[in-house]
């Protein structure tokens, strides 16, 4: 059978719009992290060892790009993880996934202004509302998504909407934690480590919440 420019010849107008609305996603996040990369300037070296100076410098910005990256990897894993049973295009969700998207795209801007103000309160609670920002416009996305069972492979029961939904909100529920924390006392190392409950975050939600029928 013939192939098309995006597709089998089959291929209905549906699939068309519901692939390039997950094409363009991809390529969102795969932009996000590269230009994460590019602004990383390399330390300028005097000799062959290299000025100790300059390379202490560099931790933080490499901190915050680990640290951006796993967060970008999980906000791709969970849109990867709400988009895979949608049976077919629909514009709600499409237009709750570029609003979702919009945040995810200032996180490059956010990594660099914490690398070169690593120790700053401010910048770690404009960080962290950030991403509880990009949280919640996952979670609408989740609601968008599973508010109709007949959208999905297999339904989705009410339990299963609630379960899928807090499990998007945990990255923002750890930040929220973080920020709360700047806001309140000027606490510093609270924002930078807040991360570090995300794992906690979930593993309760997949202990109280999760379906007895869901295994993904």
């Amino acid at each position: 059978m013939a192939k098309g420019p995006v597709g089998t010849a089959h291929e209905t107008l549906n699939e068309r719009l519901l692939h390039r609305m997950l094409f363009f996603t991809d390529a969102v996040f795969a932009i996000v992290l590269t230009l994460m990369v590019l602004d990383m300037k390399p330390p300028p070296f005097n000799n062959p060892p290299g000025d100790p100076t300059h390379m202490q410098g560099m931790g933080s910005h490499l901190f915050a790009l680990a640290l951006s990256f796993a967060v970008i990897s999980v906000f791709w894993i969970a849109h990867l993880n709400t988009m895979r049973r949608l049976l077919r295009f629909d514009w709600p969700s499409a237009i709750v996934n570029l609003v979702f998207l919009f945040p995810v795209c200032l996180i490059p801007f956010a990594t660099g202004w914490i690398g070169r103000s690593f120790d700053e309160p401010f910048i770690w609670g404009f960080y962290c509302g950030l991403l509880v920002l990009i949280s919640a416009a996952n979670v609408a996305l989740v609601l968008v998504v599973f508010r109709k069972g007949g959208m999905l492979v297999g339904g989705a029961t009410r339990r299963e909407r609630l379960y899928r939904a807090m499990r998007a909100a945990s990255p923002g529920i750890a930040f929220a934690i973080g920020l709360l924390a700047v806001a309140t006392t000027g606490a510093l190392r609270p924002a930078e480590f807040c991360w570090v409950l995300i794992p906690a975050i979930v593993l309760v939600i997949e202990r109280t919440m999760k379906p007895a029928a869901e295994t993904a």
